[in-house]
């Protein structure tokens, strides 16, 4: 695979390469189940995507406190709760890269692949989060919907952010943990790969990601490797 036959690869942050597990420790910080942190995360995105069927949006950073409020409402958090979503906000922004990410980011960008990020979350966090990971360097650019006219997966996120990276979306490869990403990104005319770090079930109402990977390591293998001939 030559230089200009290689894909743009498009990195969601949130799960994708952010390990979001400690954010279990967080909540429980707060006197609070920890699982209560994916109830969160969850509500989070809901609120983006509603916004986004209206072609609206908010900052993550915006919805996350006010999704964080609601939920200390119903469970009542060790301390006020205003400090406690600052302590939730803060934990985001602790988050650590998977332990691949790294060697898998490096291996790519040694092969000559353009690598950009594009995330529903904020840009300092994402940027903070590669710098803490030791693979900012590696990224043409740090893309945040909070720029873009709505969040993914609605198609205009997609758009946008072809646009800045300067190739159509058919020259791109979305790569993400969560199959509503991959599913906007493929309608969007992208090519898709999951990382799939839990070996759960793909679901039947979302379209089927090119590749399916372990991490990104396992990525970084298989493109260099030019196992799947993902061309332009």
């Amino acid at each position: 695979m030559t230089a200009d036959q290689r894909p743009v690869l498009v990195f969601d942050i949130n799960e994708t390469l952010s390990d979001t597990g400690p954010l279990h420790g967080v909540f429980e910080e707060l006197g609070l189940p920890g699982p209560l942190a994916q109830t969160w995360l969850s509500g989070v995105l809901r609120e983006g995507f509603a916004l986004a069927v209206h072609g609206e949006s908010q900052p993550f950073a915006v919805l996350g406190e006010a999704v964080a409020r609601s939920l200390f409402a119903v469970h009542a958090p060790d301390r006020e709760v205003e400090e406690a979503v600052r302590h939730v906000r803060e934990g985001m922004q602790r988050l650590p890269v998977h332990p691949d990410v790294a060697p898998g980011i490096a291996t790519l960008a040694e092969a000559g692949f353009r690598i950009v990020a594009l995330t529903n979350g904020s840009e300092a966090t994402a940027e903070g989060l590669l710098e803490r990971g030791g693979v900012r360097q590696h990224f043409e650019h740090v893309l945040s919907a909070d720029d873009a006219p709505c969040w993914k997966p609605a198609p205009e996120a997609y758009a946008w952010a072809s646009g800045v990276w300067g190739l159509p979306l058919e020259r791109a490869l979305m790569i993400a943990a969560s199959p509503w990403d991959l599913h906007g990104a493929a309608r969007a005319g992208m090519r898709t790969v999951w990382t799939d770090r839990h070996g759960a079930p793909w679901p039947g109402y979302a379209r089927t990601p090119d590749l399916r990977v372990s991490g990104v390591r396992e990525l970084a293998a298989r493109l260099c490797g030019d196992a799947v001939g993902l061309r332009a």
